[in-house]
């Protein structure tokens, strides 16, 4: 074979590569959102629990005063759920983290306090207050749909990062 030959089938077999890829949607043609439940977060943190596709979008709710859901969807299916969570101070921290589906089997850290998996995260935030959730605490939850984009320090430092932002918003005064 000549050397254009040669070039010429490397290129063809690059070519066909990228265009495999780009078929099985693995490729993220959107960035990476920089806000959940109204605080800034660090979009690679975000990033590695976000699938392959065209578009993302957030969504946020509140379907009780209680309770605030923030919701990653990318080409319209969930990809992470992140929440806020008042729960009364007499609530045992292992209640909260049975109510959070992706961290019922998780780590624990040496403060009690934060609970996480590769696919999930419950974290309380300390000190916060609000006149309008009084003898509550807050907590923090994210949870990721598909299990293989999971990582468990990957996770942890999202949480701690998100859980952080959400000290220092207008949730806690």
């Amino acid at each position: 074979m000549t050397r254009q030959a040669l070039a010429a089938t490397a290129v063809l077999a690059a070519l066909g590569t990228i265009a495999g890829c780009s078929g099985t949607g693995a490729e993220r043609e959107y960035a990476a959102p920089k806000y959940l439940c109204g605080v800034a977060v660090d979009p690679d943190l975000l990033s590695p629990f976000l699938p392959g596709g065209k578009t993302v979008e957030v969504g946020e709710s509140r379907p009780v005063p209680s309770r605030k859901m923030c919701r990653v969807d990318v080409d319209g299916t969930w990809a992470v759920m992140a929440e806020l969570q008042w729960w009364e101070e007499g609530v045992d921290v292992s209640t909260v983290v049975t109510a959070n589906p992706e961290t019922e089997k998780a780590a624990q850290s040496v403060d009690d306090d934060f609970f996480y998996t590769a696919t999930g995260a419950v974290k309380l935030v300390k000190g916060c207050k609000n006149p309008d959730h009084a003898r509550h605490l807050l907590y923090t939850s994210i949870q990721v749909n598909d299990s293989d984009l999971g990582e468990a320090a990957a996770m942890k430092k999202l949480s701690a990062a998100f859980t952080n932002a959400v000290k220092q918003s207008r949730e806690c005064s």
